[in-house]
């Protein structure tokens, strides 16, 4: 049977951290003066928004219960579904919507956005002690095993 290959690739606020295997590149500074909070004030980040367990937890959480449709494997159906939501500042995963899909794989793009609505709560960003709103952008890719 193949087996489905998960490469995950997480976008914090337009920087990225990228996970294949065990390696993971950390990202450079999250740019403040985008977030929807920020009135001018905030001009540090403390703690950028983390899923329980952080990347490993969000690594596991993905390969878990993304689920490869039979059809779109049958058929080959490969891509990069890209799922854009927010961190709210209680740690909720809102906003919820598909930032760039699979062209005709409207199954795959389904599931990306099943697998993160359903995602449990996150440890909200930080700036001056204060939890903040955090926008992300999580590229899922749909690969037929090698």
């Amino acid at each position: 049977m193949i087996r489905p290959l998960l490469t995950l690739l997480l976008i914090i606020g337009g920087p990225s951290l990228f996970a294949q295997g065990d390696t993971l590149v950390l990202p450079p500074p999250i740019h403040l003066d985008t977030l929807p909070s920020n009135d001018g004030g905030l001009t540090r980040l403390e703690s950028p928004p983390m899923f329980p367990g952080g990347d490993a937890g969000l690594v596991a959480y993905l390969t878990k219960e993304l689920r490869y449709p039979d059809a779109m494997r049958q058929a080959g159906k490969e891509g990069v579904v890209q799922v854009a939501f927010t961190i709210t500042d209680a740690g909720d995963v809102t906003k919820v919507h598909l930032a760039e899909g699979i062209a005709g794989a409207d199954a795959l793009n389904e599931e990306a956005l099943r697998v993160v609505k359903a995602m449990p709560r996150w440890t909200p960003a930080t700036v001056k002690g204060v939890t903040v709103p955090m926008e992300y952008k999580l590229p899922v890719r749909f690969e037929v095993g090698k």
